[in-house]
């Protein structure tokens, strides 16, 4: 895993990053096209909304791949490299998969790009990667959440193909708990409760951030997620009495970027949502207690809204395939539910659009 390789080259997040071919025929020798296909599928994404992702091939993929970092291959000639990455409002997210390369973020390159961001990882793939920072040595394997931050030299080494995801946090936004980011510590958490769970939810809402061509999470989504990490982080440097600053609203998002993504499965309930979060179905309710919207209301309201982007784009797809492609049960449910939102039917809607 290089973690270091999805950080800018300058202080700001999400410059343009460059793809050195098109053709997923290219990803070569160790990334073959069957790799980087289950790699996709472990993503988890919608394959209809899966974004294009970047290529590196080879010594120029090399140059074109590193910002801020030396980064060696085993044989530059054969490096292959895939990648999706977003810049988001305060962070941004990565998912990559890459050759076996050694990387260095060394005191030269940090005086040359002195920007400060935190690295947070986690890898799926088996093998051996070596993380070398402030003096010691740590060895990780697929699952364990890693932390790196650029302030300091560092050299990761990963012995095989490997599939690192993460954020890319910049210090600042850390806030009061900066410090636990800057101090020498262990970089690697993989023995509580909350850091298998932050891992899962780093590689879920990297895959759900940069792998997929969807609208961006709020912001508030993302002080949840820098929350949360920063949890694990406090656990991970013996830092008593850290607590979330407010885990309900983690809650809360989560639900709404459930809603989201699951919206068109027509068994996709409310209590769908308190299984995924681990809640009961009474605590997910009183998350919501005080807002304008029930669950069910917010459910059906996203089913309405994307029939109604479905009837615009396709004028001659049948009401009922738009119906059963919105996650409504019924053709009736959705007529009285789309009249119920913006007046008139669904037909009748088709039919102004056109005029």
């Amino acid at each position: 895993m290089t973690t270091m390789n999805y950080a800018p080259t300058r202080p700001r997040l999400g410059r343009p990053l460059v793809a050195a071919r098109e053709s997923a025929d290219d990803v070569g020798i160790q990334l073959t096209p069957q790799l980087v296909a289950a790699w996709e599928s472990r993503l988890g994404v919608d394959r209809a909304r899966l974004a294009r992702p970047s290529r590196f091939l080879g010594a120029t993929g090399v140059q074109e791949w590193q910002g801020g970092v030396d980064i060696v291959p085993r044989d530059p000639d054969q490096f292959r490299a895939v990648r999706f990455d977003r810049e988001l409002s305060m962070t941004a997210t990565f998912c990559a998969l890459h050759s076996p390369a050694r990387v260095a973020r060394t005191a030269e390159r940090i005086q040359a790009d002195p920007y400060e961001l935190l690295l947070v990882t986690v890898t799926s793939m088996r093998g051996r990667t070596v993380l070398r920072q402030d003096g010691r040595e740590h060895e990780y394997s697929a699952g364990d959440l890693v932390f790196v931050s650029t302030a300091s030299p560092f050299i990761q080494t990963a012995a095989g193909v490997t599939d690192p995801s993460g954020l890319v946090i910049p210090l600042a936004v850390l806030g009061k708990h900066r410090p636990l980011a800057e101090q020498p510590r262990r970089p690697i958490n993989k023995r509580t409760l909350l850091s298998r769970a932050a891992a899962g939810f780093v590689r879920r809402f990297a895959a759900d951030t940069a792998a997929a061509d969807v609208p961006a999470p709020s912001a508030d989504a993302e002080l949840a997620a820098v929350d949360l990490i920063t949890a694990a982080l406090a656990e991970l440097a013996s830092v008593d009495g850290y607590r979330l600053q407010d885990d309900a609203l983690f809650n809360h998002q989560s639900a709404i970027d459930l809603i989201a993504r699951r919206h068109r499965d027509p068994d996709f309930t409310p209590d769908s949502i308190a299984a995924e979060l681990h809640l009961s179905r009474r605590q997910l309710y009183r998350i919501f207690e005080n807002t304008d919207q029930s669950l069910a209301t917010r459910i059906a309201d996203a089913r309405v809204e994307t029939a109604r982007e479905m009837l615009v784009a396709n004028p001659w797809l049948p009401v009922g395939n738009i119906s059963a492609a919105s996650g409504f049960g019924s053709v009736a449910t959705f007529r009285n539910r789309f009249k119920a939102r913006y007046g008139i039917g669904p037909v009748e809607y088709r039919q102004s659009i056109a005029r």
